[in-house]
């Protein structure tokens, strides 16, 4: 599904989110402090935004794109060139099963992807086992614990005009209603915390992002 919409996936997000997925992207980053020749999984990475801004932030580190979506993984090759591009590598793959061995990232991002894992629990431990002890990982996602009234007003617009646009744009209505449905239905931010502890990190930060519309979670595996 996400292969067959990779091609107007940027175009939809900037245009639905008005660039404001940009400055969450760079926030989420900011938070990540990173510094030196760090290696970064980029889980779930689509087309590689948060890649590119993490080179942005610093030029030296490593990014590891790993997404199931072989033409998103392409769009995001296509803008490797324009920072480094011998240091982005390209896999395909799920968060279920990435194929690295322990402990071999200092830090991992995912934006807006955690709600797509085929299982979160069992997606959340292998982020934790890939990552060194006294890493980090940072998440973006939508959760549905904003006010009544903006909750309201963002399912309108998600049901009203994401998705029939998006589903006219892309030619993919079927998967702009998956979206749509997803957000709806992802657990509130005090679950996904749970979640995270249970498997093993400490929610380090929660923050919410223009209105709630949109939370950061900053997570951390101790250190030994």
């Amino acid at each position: 599904m996400f292969g067959r919409i990779a091609r107007r996936y940027d175009l939809l997000n900037r245009l639905f989110s008005l660039g404001v997925d940009q400055r969450w992207r760079a926030k989420a980053i900011h938070h990540l402090q990173l510094h030196g020749s760090m290696k970064i999984l980029d889980c779930g990475a689509g087309t590689g935004d948060m890649s590119l801004a993490a080179h942005r932030a610093n030029r030296s580190v490593e990014t590891y794109l790993l997404d199931p979506a072989h033409e998103m993984l392409t769009i995001a090759d296509g803008k490797a060139g324009y920072i480094h591009p011998m240091q982005f590598v390209m896999i395909r793959g799920a968060a279920e099963r990435i194929p690295f061995h322990d402990e071999t990232f200092e830090r991992f991002m995912v934006a807006f992807g955690i709600r797509n894992f085929a299982d979160l629990r069992g997606g959340m431990r292998e982020l934790w086992r890939v990552l060194k002890p006294g890493g980090c990982g940072a998440i973006l996602e939508f959760t549905p614990d904003r006010s009544r009234r903006i909750d309201r007003a963002f399912r309108w617009y998600m049901r009203r005009v994401m998705t029939p646009v998006g589903g006219m744009i892309s030619g993919e209505a079927q998967a702009y209603g998956y979206l749509t449905r997803t957000v709806e239905n992802f657990p509130v931010s005090g679950e996904l915390v749970k979640l995270f502890e249970e498997v093993g990190f400490q929610c380090r930060e929660v923050t919410k992002l223009t209105l709630g519309i949109a939370t950061l979670f900053i997570v951390e595996k101790p250190p030994q």
